[in-house]
């Protein structure tokens, strides 16, 4: 059979490139799609990296997903979707949020039914639209959705959005909400956490900072993604997530072995305080920066509110299908991460 021609959105970005990678290396045909600025050179700081895809020879264009009339011309032949591009800032606007999020893949999903050749669509939603209540844990696909936030918000009407058209036009669907996602080339969210950790000496740490921290390669992400769209009849959401379960005190303990650092286990805080206290600074913060000085907050008040919350996500669903994990030990992945950014001299 001839493979189908698989379009993926964000393509520039860490995971998009991850995603290219990933098709190619499989034998598929790939036209790869960013915002045409994406596609000049790499930024590291952005977490831009055309190279990438060039290097791969994959056919791309630009496009901005906001603009309806462009994304019809993107579409064209297009059977396997891999949408991964978003707004991923909590402290952007909800309108930009709202535009890009939900909009953009409205966009995308209405020029795809206009065409009429889709046969598969994977979208990348989020692992924090199921909230941040603790009676909830495990997390599982079946619990309604509770997003605390407006990036949340709007990724999961993303997500509903996406499910709902695609069981309308019985398009195959696979939602994933990966959770915290790391591995080369990523610099920010759980990249941008590795590589602070791993330059802190001593590594300090309250003792009562017990909540457990969700992780997953990107490598399974996109081996996930890739996973669900070979199994077409299987549709819905989906948690990417590894088998490990370390708390806080225990992912610092391990940064300090691999890093070589002191650990330090100090006596315990009023985390709700300080995650009150701070989250009102913050909220300060981020008005002055982004709608007054309109620029980027150099703190985001959603981010301060996940301080020490406790986190437990059901991958029994994935595993059900067949799906077998890269690294299903996070310390695994985390070792190889950090010799990779060491071997790139990031750090």
């Amino acid at each position: 059979m001839t493979k189908p021609l698989c379009l993926v959105t964000g393509a520039c970005g860490f995971m998009g490139t991850h995603m290219v990678e990933k098709l190619v290396e499989a034998g598929y045909k790939v036209r790869a799609t960013d915002l045409p600025s994406m596609y000049t050179e790499d930024d590291r700081k952005a977490g831009r990296f055309p190279s990438v895809v060039k290097d791969l020879g994959v056919e791309f264009v630009g496009a901005d997903l906001t603009n309806a009339d462009a994304v019809k011309d993107l579409c064209k032949g297009a059977t396997w979707v891999f949408h991964i591009a978003g707004l991923f800032k909590y402290s952007a606007t909800l309108e930009a949020l709202e535009a890009v999020n939900v909009g953009g893949t409205r966009n995308l999903l209405e020029a795809l039914m206009a065409e009429g050749k889709l046969k598969r669509f994977v979208m990348w939603g989020a692992g924090g639209v199921y909230g941040l209540d603790p009676a909830k844990l495990p997390l599982t696909e079946d619990m309604e959705t509770d997003p605390p936030n407006n990036y949340l918000k709007t990724k999961d009407a993303a997500e509903k959005l996406v499910m709902q058209m695609c069981t309308e036009h019985k398009i195959p669907h696979a939602v994933l909400r990966p959770t915290t996602v790391y591995g080369p080339r990523g610099v920010y969210g759980g990249g941008q956490m590795i590589m602070q950790l791993a330059k802190m000496n001593p590594v300090m740490v309250p003792s009562n900072f017990s909540g457990r921290v969700p992780f997953i390669h990107v490598s399974d992400v996109v081996g996930a993604a890739l996973h669900l769209a070979e199994h077409g009849d299987i549709s819905g959401a989906y948690n990417i997530n590894d088998d490990s379960t370390m708390t806080q005190v225990e992912m610092m303990r391990y940064f300090a072995q691999m890093s070589g650092s002191v650990f330090v286990k100090l006596p315990p805080v009023p985390v709700e305080y300080i995650r009150t206290g701070l989250g009102k600074v913050a909220d300060v913060v981020q008005y002055l920066a982004r709608d007054l000085l309109h620029m980027q907050s150099p703190i985001e008040a959603d981010t301060v509110r996940y301080l020490n919350q406790d986190f437990l996500y059901s991958n029994d669903k994935l595993k059900a299908t067949g799906y077998e994990f890269n690294y299903a030990d996070a310390k695994h992945g985390l070792r190889d991460t950090i010799y990779w950014y060491r071997e790139q001299g990031w750090l």
